[in-house]
């Protein structure tokens, strides 16, 4: 009774079945406790999306110790392509594209505060996929890395990744200037000026006066 369903389970990983991840550009300079949006690919044989009915659980996976943290991949518009927000306390996390029943595949790790380090593609998954035929294109102009405009097979095998997106630079602090407001009926407006000192000078006399009487 429970011998059918492990060989059923098997049977896709007998017949060749594989995946890798892909990942969007990732923030560089990522600090803890601060939530990211992280866009993946996942690409049965390196090259096309997945090709059946149920998946399964996608996501990217986080573990540093014995701690281990999931965060559910959405699927985007473009085939295959997904996004995971995540959030995650300060200290070296190692990072796995989860797959629904393709294995794991690593993607590499990340150090919080700092960046996303990408682990180099597997020497046999590069062969394989350099020896497929070409594909399908299957995506406009959102595209997964190494994918360019117009072509439907990888140009480069190197490496799954894309290059982290550099830190937004911090804008110029703003200049601040002080206006003073003067109210339309102010007495001493420029105007009045000349009539107030006159004024001042005739109470001063006639004050004067009055003293030496």
């Amino acid at each position: 009774m429970i011998i059918v369903p492990l060989l059923a389970l098997a049977a896709p990983a007998r017949a060749g079945g594989w995946a890798a991840t892909f990942m969007d550009p990732a923030p560089a300079g990522m600090r803890p406790n601060t939530t990211y949006t992280l866009g993946f690919w996942l690409l049965q044989h390196g090259t096309h999306p997945y090709e059946g009915a149920n998946l399964g659980e996608v996501g990217l996976e986080f573990t540093s110790g014995k701690k281990r943290i999931l965060f559910p991949g959405v699927p985007l518009k473009e085939p295959a392509h997904y996004a995971a927000a995540i959030s995650l306390p300060p200290g070296t996390w190692q990072v796995e594209g989860v797959q629904g029943w393709f294995s794991p595949y690593k993607i590499g790790t990340l150090t919080l505060p700092g960046d996303l380090k990408l682990a180099p593609l597997p020497e046999d998954l590069k062969q394989a996929i350099a020896a497929q035929a070409p594909q399908q294109d299957y995506w406009g102009e959102i595209r997964p890395p190494g994918f360019p405009l117009g072509t439907a097979t990888p140009q480069t095998v190197t490496s799954p990744s894309a290059t982290p997106q550099p830190a937004a630079a911090l804008s110029a602090p703003l200049e601040t200037t002080t206006v003073a407001v003067v109210e339309a009926d102010s007495w001493w407006r420029p105007q009045y000026t000349p009539v107030a000192l006159l004024g001042l000078v005739v109470l001063a006399v006639m004050a004067y006066r009055l003293r030496r009487r």
